[in-house]
């Protein structure tokens, strides 16, 4: 149990309200977090993705979306981490493409997890079965496989663009004025 110097039901309210108040506070801005590389995406890519995601609740799945949208920034940093095992482990890493390179830094990809079980030897789960099935309905490509479950994009000409490299400028100058301004408010307040 407890023991807290001053026993005031008071005091003890206060204290309870306040790890509320934290824990919300944290879980909105995760979820906003999250809300916002989706919104990122795209606007082809998150409308099919839209889709799935809807198509795979009515089947009673719920998808995890681990990833969506990177900056290059972002992009460097797990680059740089899948090139170290102990880092790939410790935050679920498959593998990693050189910044400049990945379908995430256009807005064209999407990591959804539970997808495979095992380490060494990846096995489809009954519901990354339904997964991969649903997504390949709605555009995306299971590019990699079993080499990196979890990753379905979008190819950049389906998506209206020439090349990848085009797809991946259009994705980062979209993000830049919106990073922009959110670091010019943060400074500001």
């Amino acid at each position: 149990m407890l023991y807290f110097k001053t026993k005031s039901p008071l005091s003890l309210l206060a204290i309870g309200i306040g790890l509320i108040v934290i824990l919300l506070v944290s879980y909105v801005s995760l979820w906003a977090l999250g809300h916002s590389r989706i919104n990122a995406l795209d606007n082809d890519a998150r409308a099919r993705l839209g889709a799935a995601v809807r198509d795979m609740r009515k089947r009673g799945i719920r998808p995890r979306i681990n990833s969506a949208f990177r900056s290059r920034a972002e992009q460097r940093a797990i680059y740089r981490c899948a090139r170290t095992r102990r880092c790939r482990a410790r935050r679920g890493i498959y593998g990693a493409k050189r910044p400049g390179t990945s379908m995430h830094e256009a807005g064209l990809a999407v990591d959804i997890g539970g997808v495979a079980s095992g380490h060494r030897r990846r096995r489809l789960t009954p519901r990354g079965r339904q997964v991969v099935r649903i997504m390949r309905r709605h555009g995306f490509k299971w590019r990699y496989g079993l080499k990196d479950p979890a990753h379905f994009e979008l190819s950049p000409q389906l998506a209206g663009y020439r090349t990848e490299k085009a797809a991946i400028r259009a994705g980062q100058r979209r993000w830049a004025p919106k990073s922009r301004a959110r670091r010019r408010a943060s400074r500001r307040a």
